[in-house]
């Protein structure tokens, strides 16, 4: 297996187990991260860098002249118009913040980079002269990437969005037409050190990676500290004031090839007004670059800019001329397409200039547990128990929502109006399998949609199956439509049946091959790893109070494979959990984890690079899990939980899962094997209460006898087969081994016999 780096989610887009110390800008550690995966991007660094000259020197801006009140060049009357989406990634919580948010912070962008903001009168008088003013128009996009009408605002419900970071830049729309803003419940998921409010990427790192060109924040920080005009300054190619120290905040000296912002170690949450521990007697000389003669002394303040958006101070208001020059000049970079931004082309193409669109609203909603809206989500519903829908339709401000439910609800229907537009809605189910919601959101102006929503709950049957001679294949003929799955994050990582199985042919499929991998950009994974993802796979109600004192057992056979052979990188995880007493109830039941399956105990078939799938009987391995005493109840529900992991490889995610053969009983799941000379013989399940099967492998592809015999020695069935394609197998139905007990099965290929016994129960 190719040993690459460290998976970005850890090392580049989570921050897990690292210090930040007292950070709230990550990006100069995301861009030395880019750096080291890619060096083009220093490459592209220096390329911004002569682009920035020829700027200068094509403006005919002379560097002598930024401390003057007067600047032509910098007053001129060209506006830089921007398209931006934002993308809302969240767990419908607070950090599904409300579009009025997005609003203001495009409005309190456009104040700043603008220079009116009021808090500029409090800039000391050595950098009053130096106050830029960018003209820089930020605009929320119209049109969307597929040409049809948007607000610029898209939501996703994400697994990623607390600390997913780069891997949570989902539905990016193209960088180079669009400046992306991602927001999510926080950065990082590590808790050591400091607080990160945001991230953006420099234009030399988005060269390289164009998958995560844009900005990021924790949702809290939008309207907060300048934290947004901050990134995007980084966004547009500007760096921390002490940027070439090469430390954090605070610890040394450094500068950021801007002359009128001189050098500083950094402020955190303080606001000295006057700084001159880095900056006292500083002066830059200028020589003309036509001739290289000195042409003048600027004599800049002594004094650090202590009120510099790109300080991490608690009194940043403004941006300097030179900043403005350097934003400037990377809008007119080709330079990760910073230059076609602003194109009148794509200004069209964007929608900008069309003014804000009135859109009708996109109906959502979410299903928990109890009525807190901070409580458990969960779409499947047990009979007679409440389940509550919260309302979280968006796009326009939504005046009423109707909705209808199926299955023997209570209340079949409802609507909410005014201040109870999110109250949350208790619903009774009574009768099982999908329920239909139907959901129809009125906007304020805009209209209404109407959407049905077919498979979005489950509902248990209120009658628990009997688990005697009870067994889920996973075949369409039986009853595994009452067997749900669900892929809560609508990804590529979920439950589904798969058409290969032990037998006959089917199987429920953990799907968690990780194909993001795209060998064109580097060999390094897109955007939405599995990490922190959830599928679920529920059973039948089966009814477990008949066992009495004696042990049950869930019995199932796997098969599943790994994308690496180092045991650190197998990381994916089975739970099962089990449910009881859910009939009449008045609060949803409790699911009580008693397994959790990992590592060697979750793979049998070793090291798949590509996508795993069982082509043999001989590939499913047996597994028996003793039910735990308080779930032997008459009403009991198990629950599969799937999570999807990654290891330390861009390769070591995990591989796909497979489970047949679902039953319930006194006895383990277990497969006879024998092996003689060159023959194989299986016979599963073992102990059976149905058909059991033979399975013979011989290399010499000879004629397979098989015999069973009673305990007392009555042959109940023979069969006999050409071995084809080195292995055979044999169907001992039920009804020829309808007594429990004991029987013999005796194989026989050439000359070589092989004798098992096989329990039936």
């Amino acid at each position: 297996m190719k040993k690459n780096y460290f998976l970005l989610l850890c090392a580049l887009a989570g921050f897990t187990g690292q210090s930040f110390g007292q950070h709230k800008c990550a990006t100069t550690e995301m861009h030395q991260e880019y750096k080291r995966r890619d060096p083009r991007v220093a490459d592209y660094e220096k390329q911004l860098q002569e682009d920035t000259k020829r700027f200068i020197e094509k403006h005919k801006i002379s560097k002598s002249s930024l401390g003057k009140t007067t600047w032509a060049a910098h007053n001129d009357t060209d506006y830089y118009d921007i398209p931006m989406v934002v993308h809302i990634m969240h767990s419908y919580a607070n950090d599904n913040v409300a579009d009025t948010t997005i609003y203001r912070l495009i409005k309190n962008l456009n104040i700043v980079f603008n220079a009116q903001n009021p808090d500029l009168a409090g800039v000391i008088a050595p950098f009053k002269p130096y106050i830029g003013k960018a003209k820089f128009r930020f605009h929320l996009a119209t049109i969307d990437p597929t040409g049809q009408p948007t607000t610029g605002i898209t939501r996703r419900f994400s697994y990623l969005a607390n600390g997913g970071d780069d891997q949570v830049k989902m539905d990016q729309w193209s960088p180079t037409n669009y400046l992306n803003l991602w927001v999510e419940t926080k950065i990082g998921r590590g808790t050591a050190g400091g607080t990160v409010l945001a991230y953006a990427t420099l234009p030399s790192g988005s060269a390289s990676f164009p998958f995560y060109d844009g900005v990021i924040s924790d949702y809290n920080f939008l309207n907060q500290d300048n934290t947004i005009q901050h990134e995007i300054g980084h966004y547009l190619n500007l760096y921390h004031p002490w940027n070439s120290s090469g430390g954090d905040v605070g610890e040394a000296c450094g500068d950021d090839d801007v002359d009128d912002t001189p050098p500083t170690k950094g402020h955190f949450s303080t606001c000295p007004l006057y700084d001159s521990s880095c900056a006292t007697n500083y002066y830059k000389i200028y020589t003309r670059v036509t001739t290289g003669v000195a042409d003048s002394l600027v004599n800049y303040p002594d004094t650090t800019n202590v009120q510099n958006i790109m300080d991490y101070s608690s009194c940043t208001n403004m941006f300097t001329k030179g900043q403005v020059v350097r934003m400037r000049a990377s809008l007119n970079s080709n330079v990760a397409g910073r230059n076609n931004l602003w194109d009148s082309l794509n200004l069209i193409r964007t929608g900008i200039g069309n003014g804000l669109v009135d859109l009708k609203p996109v109906t959502d909603f979410i299903v928990r547990t109890t009525a807190a809206p901070s409580s458990a989500f969960s779409f499947f519903a047990f009979p007679g128990v409440n389940t509550y829908f919260f309302n979280r339709s968006w796009r326009d401000t939504v005046t009423k929502v109707d909705l209808t439910f199926s299955n023997g609800a209570t209340p079949a229907s409802t609507t909410l109006t005014g201040a109870a537009i999110n109250a949350n809605v208790p619903v009774k189910f009574t009768e099982p399998g999908w329920a239909t919601v139907t959901m129809a959101a009125t906007g304020n102006n805009s209209g209404t949609t109407t959407t049905t929503y077919n498979h979005s709950i489950f509902v248990a049957d209120p009658n628990a199956t009997d688990p005697n001679n009870y067994m889920q294949d996973f075949a369409p003929t039986g009853d595994v439509a009452k067997w749900p799955m669900f892929n809560y994050y609508n990804n590529e990582f979920k439950w589904e049946i798969a058409n290969v199985g032990m037998y006959d042919g089917y199987s429920a499929k953990y799907k968690g091959f990780d194909d993001r991998i795209n060998p064109f950009i580097n060999q390094y994974p897109l955007t939405g790893t599995p990490v922190g993802d959830v599928d679920d796979l529920f059973s039948v109600p089966v009814n477990l109070s008949g066992f009495g004192s004696a042990p049950v057992y869930l019995n199932f056979f796997y098969s599943a494979a790994s994308r690496s052979a180092r045991s650190v990188d197998i990381t994916d995880t089975l739970l099962i959990d089990y449910a009881t007493g859910a009939t009449a109830s008045s609060v949803n039941p409790t699911w009580v984890n008693f397994k959790k399956i990992a590592k060697s105990e979750l793979i049998n078939r070793g090291v798949y690079s590509f996508p795993y799938t069982p082509t043999s009987v001989t590939d499913w391995s047996p597994r028996a899990i003793q039910v735990p005493e308080l779930a032997k109840k008459a009403y009991t529900v198990f629950r599969f939980r799937y999570k999807p992991n990654v290891g330390e490889d861009d390769f070591s995610s995990g591989n796909n899962f497979y489970m047949d053969r679902v039953s319930f009983g006194s006895f383990p799941a277990s497969v006879s094997n024998t092996t003689n000379a060159n023959v194989d013989v299986a016979v599963v399940p073992n102990p059976t209460h149905g058909n059991a099967y033979v399975i013979v492998k011989d290399a010499e592809n000879s004629i397979a006898n098989v015999v069973v015999t009673d305990i007392t020695g009555k042959v109940v069935f023979t069969a006999s087969q050409q071995i084809s394609g080195s292995a055979a197998r044999f169907e001992i139905p039920q009804s020829a081994i309808p007594v429990t007990g004991m029987y013999l099965v005796q194989t026989t290929t050439g000359n070589q016999t092989n004798i098992q016994k096989l329990v039936v129960y």
